[in-house]
């Protein structure tokens, strides 16, 4: 009987008394994770990194859409051939980096980009293809050496040819150009009498084809002449490209810091890290043979001569 009273009085207790309180809610265990850290990882996808790990490195080292480094003064000054075409052409145009800033320069010409880098030519077009841009690109077939699907009046070697591919690039390049066009060459050349075997074993380049020479400018200069190109003015930019290479090795560290903390979440780009260190060091044996003037950078300009100048 008093337990039934007890009962009755608690259903009625919060009419004309305090209500019993609320029972208090769970509190919930905070994960050990801080903000910042899960904010980080949402900045730093795995998709950053996707690609050939060879690729990657040098895309990271060398800056967006670049595998080779950014000579900021060469291309600030942007020669008059090109300033002045309607068709430009990029040969090494790797992931698009340099055609942008062309296509900035003269928006009234229409860019062209070529590459002969099989690996390189399947990220290109994958990423473009992934972005929907609306650039022109071709893979050159070193194999095959099929014509051009357009004529330039001026085609701009961004990335050095003879210490890549050799001088078969040199013919299909050629077919490339119209008549009385200008190819615009930017090349590493020894600058001694004899090999310098010790940076060549080292390795200057992280990547290079199997028909890549080591030549010096004169040994350049005779290639072009057989080929059928005329020889216009050549000057030195080892300067430029030393700036270049000093700056890209200062921001190295930096560079790799959002690497090194996708890495914590994906141990499997490590791979990305290891070819990172490679393009690195290789970028030192170069930065030391042009320091000691064992190596040097030219800009070489050649004409393919017009037709009437044939006969």
């Amino acid at each position: 009987m008093k337990n039934a009273v007890k009962k009755s009085n608690s259903l009625f207790s919060g009419l004309w008394g305090k209500a019993a309180p609320a029972p208090k809610p769970k509190r919930r265990v905070k994960s050990q994770r801080s903000v910042d850290v899960i904010v980080e990882e949402k900045m730093l996808p795995q998709e950053d990194f996707s690609g050939p790990p060879d690729l990657v490195a040098a895309h990271l080292l060398w800056g967006p859409n670049r595998l080779w480094p950014q000579d900021v003064v060469s291309e600030n000054s942007l020669p008059w051939q090109a300033g002045e075409g309607t068709r430009i052409g990029i040969l090494g145009a790797s992931l698009g980096g340099w055609a942008d800033v062309v296509a900035n320069k003269v928006p009234t010409a229409e860019i062209t980009e070529f590459d002969w880098r099989p690996d390189v030519s399947r990220w290109r077009l994958e990423r473009d293809r992934a972005l929907q841009t609306d650039k022109t690109f071709h893979e050159v077939n070193m194999g095959v050496m099929l014509p051009p699907p357009i004529r330039c009046g001026c085609m701009l070697g961004v990335e050095p040819i003879f210490t890549q591919a050799g001088a078969d690039l040199l013919r299909w390049a050629r077919l490339a150009l119209e008549p009385g066009g200008t190819l615009i060459l930017e090349e590493l050349a020894t600058d001694s009498p004899t090999l310098p075997l010790r940076e060549i074993k080292n390795g200057w380049m992280a990547r290079s084809g199997a028909g890549a020479q080591w030549l010096r400018l004169d040994e350049q200069e005779a290639i072009l002449r057989r080929n059928g190109f005329v020889l216009g003015p050549i000057r030195e930019r080892t300067g430029a490209h030393l700036r270049a290479l000093r700056k890209a090795l200062d921001e190295a560290e930096q560079r790799l810091e959002p690497l090194q903390k996708a890495m914590k979440q994906a141990p499997e780009l490590k791979s990305v890290a290891d070819h990172f260190n490679c393009e690195q060091k290789a970028a030192k044996n170069r930065l030391k043979a042009l320091e000691r003037g064992a190596l040097a950078v030219y800009r070489i300009e050649v004409i393919k001569p017009r037709a009437d100048e044939l006969i």
